[in-house]
């Protein structure tokens, strides 16, 4: 009886163990090719929010640096985990058109419109005080890597809007209206 009992423990510490070490293994890619999403990555050391494209090529999108919000809970892997959960379900959803800089809450944000001029619509990540939205949305996006200080696709406003349509393999005509979504918002 005793030998069970050691038996199943020994059994479910080396389950529990080895999903430990599953999960901090660094990830490469969690879609097939041909699927296209956004994760979280490790496989650089810092987290990034990436997408993979339909082709299967990945895509840095977001590096996670700050522990600005660590005290809160939300450290940069938190931070990741969530951006590129929320991120996806805005793609999925295609309310992930343009992105741009806004307010929720009275905070500053970086956040999804449905069109130029739009209002700040789906939050992705709330900026911390004092950090400047506009240079934040310039400088987020990974791929625009090169071109920094380059106006945005469509900035005919005082805030830039950056379409993410094309890159997203989204119909970038602008007769195409994408549905409004408001998922829950209030973390960082």
């Amino acid at each position: 009886m005793k030998q069970q009992l050691l038996t199943k423990v020994v059994a479910a510490t080396a389950i529990a163990l080895s999903g430990l070490t599953v999960a901090s293994q660094p990830s490469y890619s969690l879609l097939a090719p041909g699927e296209s999403g956004f994760w979280c990555s490790t496989s650089t050391g810092a987290p990034v929010t990436v997408y993979q494209n339909p082709q299967g090529a990945v895509e840095p999108w977001i590096e996670w640096t700050s522990d600005y919000f660590s005290g809160s809970g939300y450290n940069p892997i938190t931070r990741c985990q969530l951006v590129s959960q929320r991120l996806e379900i805005y793609r999925r959803n295609r309310v992930l058109k343009y992105i741009t800089a806004g307010q929720m809450n009275g905070q500053n944000v970086i956040c999804t419109a449905n069109q130029i001029n739009g209002l700040c619509q789906n939050l992705i990540y709330t900026l911390r005080p004092g950090q400047d939205p506009i240079g934040s949305l310039y400088n987020l996006l990974a791929w625009r890597q090169g071109l920094v200080g380059m106006p945005s696709v469509a900035e005919s406003s005082k805030i830039p809007y950056i379409d993410v349509r094309e890159k997203l393999g989204e119909n970038t005509a602008d007769g195409a209206e994408l549905p409004l979504f408001f998922p829950p918002s209030g973390l960082p």
